[in-house]
């Protein structure tokens, strides 16, 4: 068997290795992955076919390996842009594989010229190849990729340079004859057999990356109300009050509790409490900065976490929510519900524990509700006694 057949057979297992990998991510619902599928099932077609030259007719191993060839990365581009959020042109991606299957049989029946055929199949090739690497980039820079696609863009860059200069030696006929000679043939041979393979690699990287972003995400946040989860919360105010202690701009801690939240349970059901609870979390999200981190830390009771904020200012936000809530009745298929909030706001002390904060926007929140509920008390405004030891919410 000749170098050139043993790298297409290699190169051939490989992509259906390639193929394996990505099928079994299938269910990821990504969008894309069917298409890296399917442009890996059609290049191992291709190969398997380029392998069999001078086994099967030249119509199969010459116009349908390279009209497959082109087939395989057009899809494999269709599906870079469907994964980076976009649409494909499937019109035009047709009319490329159209116009170089007519080119390679053009080149083969009417003249028969390898370097003619080598320039026709590498002007698609090196286009594709550049699209997908400049639909990556493209992409990551509005923030929509994850942090592989550098890496899958440079190996689609490369394999451009690549044909490329494969089309330009052809077309200029620099090389000659020797284009055709073995030890050159069989490196423009690989070049064009690990395209997929290597594309593919690196489409199973970004599909690992966003999976491992979606589970973040979904630890990150509370599935009912989609503000940030409690464990979220905590991690991001101790990053908050570690740089607080270095920078010397103490933040702010609001904890805000709907009045009376069982009440709404109880009288329009547990449907229109989750109702209730998700309105208020977009209500306070759109009341807020976009450096302030608002969480849901169980049942209605929510978070809101200031950096570098007086309590004054605090409490000037917290009362823009309170009013907010206040003046925003939830309607929907159960009727209106009419709902009030209360919250205790504390700023932190250099060197405190974020148990020892919370604690003290506990004591507010305490003060709040012990004081008719529908309002918003600081920390400076409790009686001297009851700053240091919150009284338990629950009897309030």
């Amino acid at each position: 068997m000749s170098a050139p057949h043993a790298l297409l057979i290699i190169t051939a297992a490989l992509s259906a290795m390639m193929l394996a990998i990505i099928w079994s991510l299938r269910r990821s619902d990504l969008p894309g992955v069917t298409d890296w599928c399917m442009a890996n099932l059609i290049v191992t077609g291709a190969l398997i076919l380029f392998a069999l030259r001078g086994v099967i007719p030249d119509f199969l191993s010459v116009v349908v390996a390279n009209a497959a060839l082109c087939l395989a990365l057009c899809v494999f581009y269709a599906g870079t842009v469907r994964f980076c959020g976009g649409n494909p042109s499937w019109r035009l991606l047709a009319g490329v594989v159209v116009a170089t299957t007519i080119g390679v049989v053009a080149l083969r029946y009417g003249i028969d010229s390898f370097q003619g055929r080598v320039v026709v199949v590498s002007v698609p090739h090196a286009s594709l190849c550049a699209l997908v690497a400049w639909t990556l980039l493209r992409a990551r820079s509005r923030g929509r990729p994850n942090s592989h696609a550098i890496t899958t863009a440079m190996f689609a860059l490369s394999f451009a340079v690549g044909h490329t200069t494969r089309g330009v030696l052809a077309a200029c006929s620099l090389m000659g004859d020797s284009l055709t000679a073995e030890g050159i043939n069989t490196a423009f041979l690989a070049l064009g057999a690990l395209v997929m393979p290597a594309l593919s690699m690196g489409a199973v990287l970004m599909i690992h990356d966003s999976l491992v972003r979606r589970l973040e995400a979904i630890a990150n946040t509370d599935a009912l109300t989609g503000v940030m989860s409690r464990k979220a919360y905590e991690d991001e105010a101790q990053r908050e009050l570690t740089r607080a202690l270095r920078d010397g701009r103490a933040p702010a801690l609001l904890i805000i509790d709907i009045d009376r939240f069982k009440n709404v349970n109880d009288t329009w059901g547990h449907a229109a409490g989750d109702t209730v609870l998700r309105a208020f979390a977009q209500l306070a999200a759109g009341e807020i900065r976009a450096s302030d981190r608002l969480a849901r830390l169980g049942g209605e009771e929510f978070v809101v976490l200031l950096p570098a904020t007086s309590e004054a200012e605090a409490r000037q936000v917290a009362e823009r929510i309170r009013q907010r809530a206040e003046d925003s009745p939830v309607t929907a298929e159960f009727g209106t519900v009419r709902y009030t909030i209360s919250g205790g706001v504390a700023t932190w002390r250099p060197g405190e524990s974020l148990a020892r904060l919370s604690a003290r926007a506990d004591a507010a929140l305490y003060q709040a509700k012990v004081s008719g509920r529908n309002r918003m008390v600081g920390e400076s405004e409790l009686p001297d006694g009851s700053r240091s030891t919150p009284e338990a919410l629950a009897m309030a």
